[in-house]
């Protein structure tokens, strides 16, 4: 169990600084000692996911995040991270009891006949608890950590301060204003349950028919600012789908690519928090969704510009890259194009991106290739540049290329860019 977290802009950022600095201390002296390929990470994972655990808040979900960088992290640290997906260290029942009783009116037992003081789940914004409606009915109620709303203005005030660091790496600092703009407004937005409560029930109405894809019901009547009430949909954590069949696995990743397909060209949304304990499998080989916190409006020319860029390196043409990455704000106005990445992103993207070719994500390991590129975009930096636009959807794509990783299985991902496009419905 874990003490409520800081609220306070200063302590956290001494926490922070202080973490940063035993890391760098610990890791120098062992280098020093017994070079890059001796130093101990476990040490480091352990004080990484022990702070950003207590910490919670964006800090956490950008812990999270960097969970998704297999191969690219020493796997101590990868670990460590990857546990805070699913075993983030919870609050004592104690510390939400008292403000749990002042949201339903001073009187739990009236509203629920039971609500297991044992969390099931915990993350960087809220826990999750097992209830027993009055009626009988079995519930999730996920309840956002009191004070949340202080602690993320903490850490985006830090954030803010730690901008001008980006006028290193080139970036202009009107694009950084908006990519800090987009990045608080998708943190407002996950602390409003209300809106998660109706961008649920927007996906339930839209994908109500659709076969191997569970999204839990919500309980509307026992929704309270801060606690989303919901029908408890079982499944194993999708962190664990490399112990499940072939079969199983193919047929989470083909629901998982034609879900996130449909979403963009039939919804003009993004379900936009792509790490993997927002998800679970079934036995049946269902893929299941339970959190609805981020999600990501697609505007019809950001969406167009992607498919743009999608279209160029399916053809082969640079020049056509080019196009759809100036439309999509990731190119810094009168730069000279990067050429040469460009030509190596084709080299990579072109033969995974033919109708009828299937993508082995997990054989493929298309993430060491580019990462040898990244010499190549440190030299283009003056070129690039961060877009706000684009911030969300390739977290997006970034997560659930890692989720596909893990899965194991080759996906005909063009075949089902090809399928939404025509508005075809999904592989069967």
């Amino acid at each position: 169990m874990s003490t409520p977290p800081s609220r306070s802009a200063l302590g956290r950022f001494l926490t922070l600084t202080g973490t940063a600095a035993r890391i760098a201390g610990g890791t120098v002296g062992q280098r020093l000692l017994r070079g890059r390929e001796g130093i101990d990470w476990q040490p480091v994972g352990a004080l990484l996911g022990e702070v950003l655990g207590e910490m919670k808040g964006p800090v956490l979900k950008l812990g999270q995040m960097a969970a998704q960088w297999q191969d690219l992290l020493p796997e101590p640290i990868v670990q460590a991270l990857t546990r805070l997906q699913n075993q983030v260290p919870a609050l004592p029942f104690a510390e939400l009891e008292a403000h749990l009783c002042r949201l339903y009116d001073g009187d739990l037992q009236r509203h629920f006949r039971h609500i297991e003081p044992q969390p099931c789940a915990a993350a960087s914004l809220g826990q999750v608890h097992r209830a027993v409606a009055r009626d009988g009915r079995p519930l999730m109620l996920k309840v956002q950590y009191p004070g949340m709303a202080e602690i993320c203005r903490a850490d985006l005030a830090q954030l803010r301060r730690l901008l001008p660091l980006g006028r290193l790496l080139c970036a202009p600092a009107g694009q950084l204003d908006g990519v800090y703009r987009e990045l608080a407004r998708s943190i407002e937005a996950e602390l409003d349950y209300a809106l998660e409560l109706e961008r649920l029930k927007v996906y339930r109405r839209h994908f109500a028919a659709w076969p191997g894809l569970r999204l839990p019901e919500p309980c509307e009547a026992l929704c309270r600012p801060g606690v989303l009430a919901l029908d408890e949909v079982a499944g194993l954590p999708l962190s664990g789908i490399d112990r499940a069949s072939v079969a199983v696995r193919q047929r989470v990743a083909q629901t998982l690519v034609d879900w996130l397909v449909a979403q963009a060209f039939e919804l003009g949304l993004l379900h936009a928090d792509p790490h993997a304990g927002n998800f679970a499998y079934t036995e049946a080989g269902e893929l299941v969704v339970y959190d609805f916190g981020c999600v990501q409006r697609l505007a019809p020319d950001v969406l167009q510009a992607y498919v743009d860029a999608y279209r160029a390196l399916q053809a082969g043409s640079v020049e056509r890259l080019e196009r759809a990455f100036q439309a999509l704000g990731t190119r810094q106005p009168a730069s000279a194009p990067p050429w040469p990445l460009y030509r190596r992103l084709q080299a990579l993207l072109h033969p995974v991106l033919q109708p009828g070719q299937p993508w082995d994500f997990a054989a493929t390991r298309l993430h060491r290739q580019l990462l040898d590129l990244s010499p190549e975009v440190l030299g283009m930096l003056g070129s690039l540049q961060p877009s706000p636009t684009t911030l969300l959807v390739n977290r997006t794509l970034e997560g659930h290329y890692w989720n596909l990783v893990r899965l194991g299985v080759p996906v005909a991902l063009a075949d089902a860019l090809e399928r939404g496009l025509r508005g075809a419905p999904p592989a069967g």
